[in-house]
């Protein structure tokens, strides 16, 4: 962690690393020592590949924009949601004891009775445990959301947390298009933003499951779709059929900003749904990042 050296100032230990607090509640949630110390727990594994909570923390807070009207909650949800993870006895049964995002919202009571705040704390993880395990899962995610107060900020919340490097993305979308299906999905402005050609290129690839008599139907939408948002993204759309008629991939592919057009990719789902029903019919069978392969040279070859 950068900023050890000031250790005078527990709040500063952070600011290196990309949180540094712009509230007297941030403040005090920084100074207290329960949160440092889960802020500075963690290793690189399976879905944090970034280590240390902070850092992943860190990725959030730089996602939320400046003029974001929900900004001041989504960074006290930031800087709390897995910051009781070091509490959690891995070796142990689940309880609500040795659960994290439980543990979150105990130590949130102290600095607010805001229940919007309390339950996306609680609940932030829910909805990927759904998407894993329940064999119902869209029906379940519904009934889950109807014990959320505020709707729109747990699901800005959770779209956030789960564009982080390292998460499955199929489960991004499948949330979003859940939602979108609902009329619950969050809508945003979309800027345009920028490529950077001093990046590589990132492929992001959806598959969707469809029958061969939909096979066109969905191709077409998804064609509209590209010409309708490819600017906005500042990425290159092309759609593929399979040869069997069973698959339909829409594929953007860009230079630069990987969090920036992700989160934009929400406001894309909303209205790939609202604008073309077909896409809300077929099934979503995965979304990934790609990148290319570098091939490695031995040099002792011939």
């Amino acid at each position: 962690m950068g900023g050890t050296a000031r250790a005078a100032d527990p709040v500063a230990v952070f600011r290196d690393d990309g949180i540094a607090p712009e509230t007297d509640l941030e403040r005090q949630l920084l100074s207290d020592s329960q949160l440092r110390d889960g802020l500075m727990w963690g290793s690189p594994h399976f879905g944090h590949p970034e280590g240390v909570v902070a850092a992943h923390v860190a990725q959030i807070l730089d996602a939320i924009e400046q003029d974001d009207p929900r900004r001041r909650d989504l960074r006290f949800l930031a800087l709390v949601h897995d910051s009781f993870k070091a509490a959690v006895d891995t070796g142990a049964p689940w309880s609500p004891e040795n659960d994290h995002a439980v543990l979150a919202r105990r130590f949130a009571e102290r600095f607010t009775d805001d229940e919007r705040l309390l339950a996306a704390l609680e609940l932030h993880d829910e909805p990927y445990w759904l998407w894993r395990s329940d064999p119902d899962r869209d029906a379940a995610l519904e009934l889950m959301l109807a014990r959320v107060p505020d709707v729109e900020l747990f699901a800005r919340f959770v779209e956030l947390d789960a564009a982080n490097e390292g998460k499955d993305l199929s489960f991004l979308w499948w949330f979003r298009r859940t939602l979108a299906r609902r009329g619950l999905l969050p809508a945003r402005h979309l800027d345009a933003i920028a490529e950077d050609a001093g990046q590589s290129y990132v492929e992001y690839v959806k598959t969707f499951a469809v029958r061969p008599e939909q096979q066109a139907a969905v191709a077409e939408a998804l064609n509209e779709l590209v010409e309708a948002h490819a600017a906005e993204l500042g990425a290159e759309g092309q759609v593929l059929i399979s040869e069997d008629g069973l698959r339909v991939l829409l594929t953007w592919r860009w230079r630069g900003a990987r969090a920036a057009r992700l989160n934009a990719d929400g406001e894309v789902v909303r209205k790939e749904l609202e604008e073309h029903p077909i896409l809300g019919q077929v099934e979503a069978v995965d979304a990934r990042l790609y990148r290319a392969s570098e091939r490695r040279v031995d040099p002792t070859s011939a």
